[in-house]
């Protein structure tokens, strides 16, 4: 009798130790595929990313737009005049903002100062720009977005490898630069609607090169 308990106590233990090993096979089967599985969609993504935003027909356009803003003395936007003084041509900047009103302002404000402009309208666009790629001087986050906030952005972008470019947020609050600068972490505020009154003595600071 015995004899028959320890037998049945060995079988059982390899058919614990066979199904253990079953689990653990699945189980890095399973995590393999799942990598493999993300590798796809970030790659797929990274297609349609580009497909979207960096054909040579847009790359053309802007070029175009910006050699048209270059030969005026003024820009004009919503019935305001503003004076074409291009102290950062050759600099980039990238704006974060779902509202026409509110990036249409901030476009123009920075192209009369000579940068080249892009705009998106969430957050997680304003990541993928710099994640494939994109290079720009400074970012400028709307505070608050469809889905998510500025501060989402900031720290989605700072946890990117080797991502350095300073990122200003974009609020209608004032008197907040305690709050968005030393506690979320901004580099600077401005509150909008922006002017080169408000903005040349961040640029001054961030972009010293």
């Amino acid at each position: 009798m015995p004899y028959i308990l320890c037998c049945i106590l060995i079988l059982v233990m390899l058919l614990i130790t066979f199904i253990y090993i079953l689990l653990y096979q699945r189980n890095k089967y399973l995590s393999k595929i799942l990598d493999i599985q993300n590798e796809a969609s970030d790659y797929a993504d990274k297609c349609l990313y580009y497909l979207k935003e960096n054909t040579e027909l847009q790359k053309t356009l802007q070029k175009y737009q910006e050699e048209k803003i270059s030969n005026l003395e003024f820009l004009e936007i919503y019935g305001e005049r503003i004076k074409y003084n291009p102290i950062y041509k050759g600099k980039r900047a990238l704006v974060g903002d779902y509202m026409a009103t509110s990036y249409n302002i901030t476009k123009t404000v920075l192209q009369s100062l000579g940068f080249s402009v892009d705009v998106v309208n969430t957050y997680e666009d304003v990541v993928k720009k710099i994640k494939y790629g994109e290079h720009y001087d400074i970012i400028f986050s709307n505070n608050i977005y469809r889905h998510g906030t500025g501060a989402d952005c900031l720290t989605e972008l700072r946890n990117l490898p080797n991502f350095s470019t300073p990122v200003v947020i974009l609020t209608v609050t004032a008197d907040k630069r305690d709050y968005f600068v030393d506690k979320i972490g901004f580099d600077d505020y401005v509150v909008k609607p922006i002017s080169q009154e408000k903005i040349i003595p961040i640029l001054n600071k961030l972009l010293k090169n």
